[in-house]
């Protein structure tokens, strides 16, 4: 079994994101779905910031409204709630990689595991089975929209979402690297917004000034 932190992720980066629903359409295309069908990654969009306010008007306008896209799919969870409800054991998370696949021979379309997905990843589909995203491992036209078994990769590849995502928002690979990857993206978004953050747990206050001075823009590079 391959180390936890080798297991295949998805990083979001909402940043860099611009709602365009590309990575939502290319999974479509790819294998193969109908338009109609329910969207094994979904992209939804989020206010933050506060309305604009008259200055007659207590309110803080300091900052203003933004939509930001969240692109979503399979989490490919650790431990799985869904391969854990799956009665027909349909749903396995491969050991090699961490990729949560859906053994469509198996299923029995009880939707178990749509229930316990706190993500609602996996989908019913028109022929009375469940299908969620595996990351592109069966490649081809119709890949994973009918009952019969798939040959699925061996090996992960970089899934069609991430390839075909305009602004580079979506990546996939191991935890490992995927982590690394979101650490530096934080680094420069508080380098460039001059921002401090404390960038290690530390006991009591005399270290705080020093935690502090090393995680300051003008030393992100020390």
């Amino acid at each position: 079994m391959a180390d936890r932190q080798d297991h295949w992720v998805f990083y979001f980066d909402p940043n860099r994101c611009i709602g365009c629903h590309a990575c939502s359409i290319s999974c479509k295309q790819f294998h193969g779905r109908d338009s109609d069908a329910d969207d094994w990654r979904t992209v939804t969009h989020h206010e933050k910031g506060t309305h604009p306010a008259s200055e007659e008007y207590d309110a803080d306008t300091s900052s203003p409204i933004e939509n930001v896209p969240i692109s979503m799919s399979c989490m490919h969870c650790h431990d799985a709630p869904c391969e854990e409800v799956c009665p027909t054991e349909a749903i396995v998370k491969r050991d090699s990689d961490g990729i949560v696949t859906i053994d469509q021979d198996k299923c029995i379309g009880c939707k178990y595991c749509g229930w316990a997905c706190p993500f609602g990843a996996p989908t019913y589909g028109d022929n009375g089975l469940m299908s969620k995203c595996n990351m592109c491992l069966d490649q081809g036209p119709g890949s994973g929209a009918g009952a019969e078994s798939k040959n699925e990769q061996d090996n992960p590849i970089q899934p069609n979402c991430v390839s075909d995502c305009v602004g580079g928002a979506i990546k996939a690979g191991p935890e490992k690297e995927m982590v690394k990857e979101a650490s530096q993206a934080a680094a420069e978004r508080f380098k460039s917004n001059n921002e401090r953050v404390i960038v290690e747990p530390f006991q009591g206050e005399e270290n705080l000034d020093m935690v502090e001075h090393a995680a300051t823009p003008d030393n992100a590079g020390d």
